[in-house]
C-alpha cells in the first residue's frame, strides 16, 4: 500500500505543479494568451456571425412573406359561411388567427363625406384581429376596448381624418366611435379590406351567414386549404356556385420552402469549419512549444501532468475569447425579429462550442505528439 500511497501522492503534486504552471505561463506571457484568445475570437465571430446573417435572411423572408398576407388564406361563399365553424380554425396547429367577414347591411355616411356611404364590413373578433395585425408576422390580440367601436382601414381614416379613439360624426346624427386603425397595404392584396369601416361583431350573430372566412398561419399546415373549407356551412347543389379558396397575397408565390431554406442553408456546417479552425490553434499554441514541453518530459514531468497544463492555459484563452465575443451574442438575441431568439442563439452557440472543444483537442492533441526522444532535434530546430 505504501508504494501506492507514494504514486498517488506524486500524482497529486504533479497536477498541482501543472496547475501552478499553467498560472504562470499565462500571467507571464508565455502561452500568449491574449494572441490566440484573439484569433480564437475572430474564428468564432466569424463563424457565429455569418450563422446569424444567414438566419435572419431566411428569418426577413419567412417575415415578408407573412405579412403580406402570402401565409392567409380566404374562403369565399357568399352568405355561406359559418362565422362559428370559422373562428375555432385558430386552435388548428400553425394558425395564427381565423376570423369572418360579410358586407353590413348599413354602410355609414360621414358628415365629411356627406355624398359618399363608407363602404362597411362586419367581422368576428378573430377577423378584427387579423386585419389589426396589417402587415406584421404577429398577431395584435384585442382587448374590451378595442372591441367597443369600429375599425378603418388606413386609407378610410384618411379621407374621413380620423385617428385611433376619436368620434366621427355622421350625416344621420349619429357618431361613430374609432377603435382602431388597421393597415390596408397595396403590395397586391385582393379583397374589399383595403378601403372600408370594420364593424366588430360576435361570430354567432343572429342574420345571415358571413361571406369570406379568412385564416392566417405559420407555418402552412398542407391541409389547410381543406380546413378551411369547413367553415362552409351547407353546399349548392349548382356546380357553378361552389366555394373558391385563394391566398389573400399571392404576389410572392404560393408557398414559401422555409424547411428547406434552413435545411440547405450555406453555414449548416459552421460548426465543423469552427471546430477546425480552432483545433489548428490550439495545436499551434502547444506545438510552438514542444521544446519546453520536451524538457519538462525529460525532467521527469508526467505526460497527464503535461495534459492538464495545456488544458488550463487553453482554457484561459478560450474564456477570453468567449468575452470578446460575447457583445455579438447579445446584439443578435437583442435584435433579432420575432419569438424565436433562443433557438438563434442555440444555433450560433454551435459554432462557439464547436470551436472551444476543437481548440482544446488541438492543444491535447500536440501534447500527445510531443516526444522525449525527439528533444535534441527539437533543440536544434529551434527559432
Amino acid at each position: 500500500m505504501e508504494p501506492q500511497e507514494k504514486t498517488s501522492d506524486t500524482r497529486r503534486m504533479s497536477l498541482r505543479g501543472a496547475a501552478l504552471e499553467a498560472v504562470l505561463n499565462v500571467t507571464s506571457g508565455t502561452t500568449r494568451a491574449a494572441l490566440f484568445a484573439v484569433l480564437l475570437a475572430a474564428v468564432i465571430f466569424g463563424c457565429a456571425g455569418a450563422e446569424f446573417l444567414q438566419l435572419r435572411e431566411i428569418n426577413m423572408r419567412v417575415r415578408e412573406f407573412v405579412s403580406s398576407g402570402a401565409s392567409t388564406v380566404l374562403v369565399e361563399y357568399a352568405g355561406r359561411i359559418d362565422g362559428a365553424a370559422c373562428e375555432s380554425l385558430a386552435s388548428v396547429d400553425g394558425v395564427q388567427a381565423a376570423g369572418a367577414l360579410r358586407a353590413a347591411s348599413a354602410r355609414p355616411v360621414a358628415e365629411v363625406l356627406p355624398m359618399t356611404p363608407l363602404p362597411a364590413l362586419e367581422a368576428t373578433p378573430g377577423a378584427v384581429e387579423l386585419l389589426a395585425s396589417g402587415d406584421s408576422m404577429e398577431i395584435h390580440a384585442l382587448n374590451g376596448a378595442e372591441m367597443d367601436g369600429v375599425w378603418l382601414s388606413t386609407q378610410a381614416a384618411e379621407v374621413v381624418g380620423a385617428q385611433v379613439g376619436d368620434t366621427v360624426p355622421l350625416s344621420d346624427g349619429s357618431r361613430m366611435h374609432i377603435a382602431g386603425i388597421y393597415a390596408s397595404p397595396e403590395d397586391g392584396r385582393t379583397g374589399n379590406t383595403s378601403y372600408a369601416v370594420v364593424m366588430p361583431v360576435r361570430s354567432t350573430s343572429v342574420g345571415k351567414g358571413f361571406d369570406v372566412c379568412m385564416v392566417k398561419a405559420w407555418p402552412v399546415p398542407r391541409s389547410l386549404e381543406s380546413l378551411a373549407l369547413m367553415s362552409v356551412r351547407e353546399l349548392s347543389g349548382n356546380r357553378d356556385d361552389q366555394p373558391h379558396v385563394r391566398q389573400l397575397n399571392a404576389t410572392l408565390g404560393s408557398k414559401l420552402e422555409s424547411k428547406r431554406m434552413y435545411a440547405s442553408r450555406g453555414t449548416v456546417y459552421m460548426p465543423w469549419m469552427a471546430c477546425v479552425l480552432a483545433m489548428a490553434l490550439g495545436f499551434a499554441a502547444i506545438w510552438s512549444r514542444r521544446l519546453e514541453f520536451a524538457s519538462a518530459l525529460h525532467c521527469g514531468v508526467p505526460k497527464l501532468a503535461l495534459m492538464a497544463q495545456s488544458l488550463l492555459e487553453t482554457m484561459s484563452w478560450e474564456i477570453v475569447a468567449l468575452a470578446i465575443c460575447s457583445p455579438l451574442f447579445a446584439v443578435a438575441w437583442l435584435g433579432w425579429e420575432g419569438a424565436d431568439g433562443m433557438q438563434v442563439i442555440m444555433l450560433m452557440g454551435r459554432s462557439a462550442i464547436g470551436a472551444l472543444a476543437g481548440a482544446i483537442c488541438g492543444a491535447l492533441i500536440a501534447v500527445l505528439c510531443v516526444r522525449e526522444r525527439n528533444l535534441f532535434r527539437y533543440f536544434k530546430g529551434r527559432g
